[in-house]
């Protein structure tokens, strides 16, 4: 979806930037969802958030019960019913149920710039959309896999951090929680009632981190 031009939980925030292992699970989670928001996850996606549970610790927060319910989930799901549930969610010969696109959630007045907006702070960070992608840069799922990147492959300092929390806080933190609600909220949804739920705590954790980092 997003390609790199230059050369993967409930904590308490560091002073600076995460730990390798904080980090490590920020990415992972990010991963995860950009997989889940480009396409039906596979059966051996399926299988991996599964077999997950560990990569949180329960501790009763909403972002825990919201992972370990999305690992149950993956568990029950049937690989073609997710499918055909994606498809009846996020694809549409004219405008599906659920939009993906942060362009949609803007207000009028940056609805027209977002795009381009994007376009060139992806150019300055070393990112651009990938050659065989169809779907704009301002898809969740092209936002997440950026976020991925920009944690699991780029120096761990206080620089990046700050390169993170301003992404974050432009392109995901305006819209995701509409954008979640309108998924959980959707007739179709049963699998991704559980992504959306989960992808909700997850952001919303992430807005605490870069808050108090």
């Amino acid at each position: 979806m997003m390609t790199a031009t230059q050369e993967t939980v409930n904590r308490t925030p560091p002073a600076t930037v995460g730990t390798a292992d904080e980090n490590e699970v920020r990415a992972a989670l990010y991963g995860v969802l950009a997989h889940c928001f480009i396409k039906a996850p596979s059966h051996k996606l399926l299988d991996h958030i599964a077999a997950a549970d560990p990569l949180i610790s329960m501790d009763g927060s909403s972002l825990t019960v919201s992972w370990h319910a999305l690992c149950k989930a993956a568990r029950d799901a049937d690989p073609e019913r997710v499918r055909e549930e994606f498809e009846s969610i996020f694809v549409s010969v004219g405008r599906p149920a659920v939009s993906l696109y942060a362009s949609t959630y803007m207000n009028s007045a940056r609805r027209g710039h977002v795009l381009a907006d994007l376009r060139d702070d992806l150019a300055r960070t070393g990112y651009a959309r990938a050659t065989d992608s169809a779907e704009y840069e301002d898809h969740l799922s092209a936002l997440c896999e950026v976020m991925r990147g920009m944690i699991a492959e780029e120096p761990m300092n206080a620089a990046a951090a700050d390169a993170q929390r301003e992404f974050f806080q432009r392109y995901l933190a305006p819209w995701f929680g509409a954008a979640c609600d309108a998924i959980d909220h959707s007739e179709q949804a049963a699998f991704y009632r559980s992504v959306a739920r989960f992808a909700n705590a997850f952001f919303t954790n992430e807005s605490a981190y870069f808050e108090l980092a």
